[in-house]
This record gives structure tokens, sequence and C-alpha cells, in this order.
């Protein structure tokens, strides 16, 4: 068998996929970018409604949240802090619920695109303290024992709803990509975008 004869079968199923493929493909490609988006967005309102119900005035962006003027105690940084990871963790349990439950490919991309983004938010941490980090310090546990936890939980909940929604090895691949060209829209996007005082 020649390279050329080798490369047929790869061409000749790429030349048959049908319109039904493609649009499944970008569907879900679509679906994890959406969901990644409004993941940040949903994090990052936590944090703003926490620091609201402290009586702090917030100013929230789609990748930050932080108090006017900073915070009177430590302890309310603290709590802010650990808002956004807790909702985006009761989010993926959510999601990977609907994928066990109902069976729910978006439910399980909801829980997976959610573990994403907090490995990503872990990766941060090792040039700056992201939000679990900070907890983890403050509560004299070691820097990455929340965080280790954190990402442990949301794989957990991403494993759980999988068996559910029996996501086929390109869902997965797909979701991957989604949420990955959503999180680089967050990150580079962020400085063109609006953030709003609360």
């Amino acid at each position: 068998m020649n390279a050329v004869t080798s490369w047929q079968g790869p061409i000749q199923r790429y030349h048959s996929l049908s319109k039904t493929d493609v649009g499944v493909i970008l569907r879900t490609i679509l679906t994890a970018f959406v969901l990644t988006v409004l993941g940040f967005v949903y994090h990052e309102a936590a944090h703003g409604f926490a620091g609201k119900l402290l009586g702090y005035e917030m100013e929230v962006s789609i990748n930050r949240a932080s108090a006017l003027g900073g915070y009177l105690e430590r302890s309310h940084l603290m709590l802010v802090s650990f808002a956004g990871p807790l909702a985006t963790l009761l989010l993926a349990g959510l999601g990977a619920f609907l994928a066990r439950t109902l069976g729910s490919t978006t439910g399980f991309l909801i829980a997976f695109t959610s573990l994403l983004q907090r490995l990503l938010a872990q990766a941060v941490s090792l040039s700056s303290p992201n939000d679990e980090m900070r907890v983890s310090l403050e509560l004299g546990i070691g820097a990455w024992t929340l965080p280790a936890a954190m990402v442990v939980l949301f794989l957990l909940f991403t494993i759980w709803g999988a068996r559910g929604a029996k996501p086929s090895i390109w869902v997965w691949v797909l979701g991957f990509i989604g949420a990955n060209i959503g999180i680089t829209a967050v990150v580079f996007g962020e400085p063109y975008l609006p953030s709003f005082i609360w």
C-alpha cells in the first residue's frame, strides 16, 4: 500500500460527511462554547452576588469581580472568593444530574466545560493564586489542598454524568474544542467587554 492509497480512507470518510454530521459537529462545538462563556458569567455573578450580600458595591466583568474600595474584613474576601467556585460546582452537579438521569448530552457538557474552566483556573494559580487557592491558604491547609479537592469533585461529576449520557469520544473532543474556544474568547475578549457596578 503506497502513501496515496493509505490516505484514501480518511479522505473518503471526510468527503462522505453528510450535512447532518457537519451540523452535529458544529452544534456540539457551539454548545460547549456557549456553555463555557455562560459559565464564566455565572461564576463571576456569584462573586458579585456574594459581595452584595455582604454589603459591598461590586464591579463585575466576564472574568473578574471585586469590591470597589476593597474588603473591610479578610473573611469577606474569602467568602466572596469561594462563592464563584461553589456556584460553578453546583452548576456542574446540576449538569451531571441531568446527564445521569435524562441522558442529556447538554448536561454532560455543562459538567465537562465546568471542569475545564476550573482546570484552567488551577493552571493560572501557578503565577497568581486563584479563588480556591486564596481560600486554601487562608484556611492554612496548604496552597493546593482546596484546588485539588475541587478539581476531583468536578472530575467526579463529569464522569458520573458521562455514565448516564454516554457521550461518544467525539462529544468529548468537540466539547473540549468548543470550551477552549470559549475560554480563549473570554480571556482575550475581557478588555473589550464592559464591566458592571452592582
